[in-house]
């Protein structure tokens, strides 16, 4: 008999393992390829991030609703997943611009859309088999990761380690990635564009994926309106000691994501049926690991700057990569308080509420950040989005409080 916690471990694993892999990628690129290379890798990785945010707000929220419902047929999945198809061409046009604005060559461009083609793809369907055969997802990941991880060690073997390769292997390692999801979802996706049903999606995407899709937009331009403020304004190269502070808490960003995709089904179901003990369960479950995993991270971290000779940045750079990674550490440190609370809010259909927080946030820290970017520097732009989480924090938590007491109230009346 599996003890409890095996399919919430199961999760962490796969998606700890696809950290793993990145990291290594940006390492490598970090420590042999140039600041330009690695700042406009970074940035890729945050624009196909939002693709796979805007990908989960309008439809993966919405799926998740109609997966909850004890009958759904096939050519209601299809509509889904040929809805996906469809919003991934605008995400990878987007993607291409934004390479040719960094300077990228068109083969780099053309790679990067590709990687973020496949991602979305595999990140939808690995949304799907979440919930429905967790199993496929943990093989997805592992596959991914592994291919990411072997042709990382093959480049850096043969001293080969550049952009365009990087980005190449990505690529691949996501196709087969979608693959590895297994035939269930291979046979939804490959018939999509067949006879779909289009009724849930319009139904799902106006009831949850608006207000989603502009909480996800309003908190991409609070998190990480900065990246794309600093590459184009001042260069990737500007935007390289944030990127590689960003990096080495990336850990933390994803292993939190994992454990908040697997909480969120728990949370969606324990609120529909008004069972507080579930509720209050999964949500203080992913509190206390969101804190463990950044305290774990900061501590890595520490090690590093303490040994000197890791060579990721020039000694000449030391004092000002310290304010950067203390500035970071404390950003994480409310992303981390933040994301319970979000989480539960976004299973409880609160979407219209997180998208006006998120929004408040961002027309802060957009003109914030531009300012201090022309005016002080890349650096100095950390502390506008220090004070934008400080804005999302508050209200969050306030929310929070609200909804465990509805829950709760509602859980009396039912016994």
């Amino acid at each position: 008999m599996r003890w409890p916690g095996w399919h919430r471990s199961q999760s962490i694993i796969g998606t700890a393992s696809l950290a793993v892999a990145n990291l290594v990628f940006s390492l490598l690129l970090l420590r042999y390829g140039s600041a330009a290379e690695f700042g406009s890798f970074a940035m890729l990785q945050i624009s196909q991030g939002l693709a796979f945010g805007v990908s989960n707000a309008l439809l993966g929220a919405p799926l998740l609703l109609f997966l909850k419902h004890p009958v759904h047929t096939d050519a209601g999945l299809r509509g889904f997943f040929a809805a996906n198809l469809i919003l991934i061409l605008p995400c990878v046009l987007v993607q291409g611009a934004i390479a040719l604005a960094l300077g990228l060559q068109s083969s780099e461009a053309f790679w990067a859309m590709l990687m973020l083609c496949f991602g979305v793809i595999r990140w939808f369907g690995r949304h799907y088999c979440l919930s429905t055969q967790p199993e496929s997802t943990v093989n997805s990941d592992l596959t991914t990761s592994a291919l990411m991880l072997s042709s990382a060690i093959l480049l850096w073997s043969q001293e080969q380690v550049s952009l365009l390769s990087a980005l190449q292997f990505c690529a691949v390692a996501q196709a087969v990635g979608v693959l590895a999801l297994g035939k269930r979802h291979f046979g939804l996706l490959a018939n999509s564009p067949f006879n779909p049903q289009w009724r849930h999606v319009r139904v799902g995407v106006k009831r949850q994926g608006r207000p989603a899709f502009v909480g996800a937009l309003s908190l991409e331009a609070t998190a990480n309106g900065h990246s794309y403020l600093i590459s184009l304004l001042a260069g990737p190269a500007a935007f390289a000691p944030i990127a590689a502070a960003a990096l080495l808490f990336r850990p933390t960003l994803v292993l939190q994501g994992a454990m908040a995709m697997y909480e969120r089904p728990l949370l969606v179901r324990g609120v529909f049926h008004s069972i507080y003990a579930d509720v209050y369960q999964s949500y203080t479950q992913l509190r206390q690991w969101a804190l463990l995993s950044w305290f774990a991270n900061l501590l890595l971290v520490a090690a590093l700057v303490v040994w000197g000779e890791h060579g990721l940045w020039r000694q000449s750079e030391q004092s000002s990569m310290y304010l950067v990674l203390m500035l970071w550490s404390a950003i994480m440190l409310i992303r981390s308080v933040r994301l319970a609370p979000a989480t539960l809010l976004q299973a409880s259909d609160q979407f219209a509420l997180l998208a006006r927080i998120c929004t408040l946030a961002a027309m802060f820290a957009l003109p914030a950040v531009a300012l201090l970017v022309v005016f002080s520097g890349a650096v100095s732009s950390l502390w506008a989005l220090l004070v934008a989480e400080l804005i999302i924090l508050y209200p969050l938590l306030s929310g929070c409080r609200q909804q465990l007491a509805s829950t709760a109230k509602k859980a009396e009346h039912r016994a």
